[in-house]
């Protein structure tokens, strides 16, 4: 199975005979198997040419680019696999499918709640009683399958996180540490 390299070191990354080869900035070099690789995420400072482009593309491997403070930047994509159109098409099919929209949005949302309640599950075998907690986020997931809207389906999933957050307060407390306010979309930074 394929899987996604990620390189923190500042360095140059380039083709060496027919598989790749970073060299970090002290001159170690680590050889990377061409043919395990799906995507490399590329968060140092990282020197490359227009060779290694091409290599990548005949490998359909993508290359993710992120900044100092390590936000996403851009990426690239080899044209032949990735950009045809095809994958774009698809996503256009499925946002216009309704049901298809509600099948992935079901997904995303039972998968998030069974790695929440694993977590909840996790603490509670270590000594903290969260099993109300467990049995509300269990009732909600109920009615997972029930929502007819995606918007039904975010309020749904807001909820659960409501739980879930609490617990983490129960959680947190009982260690000694408070969460007095969560902020998002930007978070405040202190």
């Amino acid at each position: 199975m394929k899987e996604s390299i990620y390189i923190f070191a500042h360095g140059e990354l380039k083709r060496k005979e027919n598989t790749l080869c970073f060299t970090n900035k002290e001159g170690i070099r680590k050889y990377l198997p061409v043919e395990q690789i799906k995507e490399i995420h590329c968060f140092g400072e990282i020197n490359l040419n227009k060779e290694l482009l091409e290599f990548l593309s005949q490998h359909q491997i993508i290359l993710h680019f992120y900044n100092h403070y390590e936000y996403y930047v851009g990426s690239y994509y080899p044209r032949e696999y990735y950009n045809s159109g095809y994958l774009t098409l698809k996503q256009a099919e499925h946002y216009l499918n309704i049901e298809a929209r509600l099948l992935i949005a079901r997904q995303f949302i039972s998968g998030a709640q069974d790695n929440m309640t694993k977590t909840l599950q996790y603490y509670c075998r270590r000594g903290i009683n969260l099993s109300s907690y467990l049995e509300t986020i269990s009732t909600l997931s109920q009615s997972i399958d029930k929502q007819k809207t995606v918007e039904e389906l975010m309020a749904l999933e807001g909820n659960i996180r409501e739980v879930y957050y609490q617990a983490l307060d129960t959680i947190f407390a009982s260690s000694g540490l408070v969460i007095d306010k969560r902020t998002r979309r930007p978070p405040t930074m202190n």
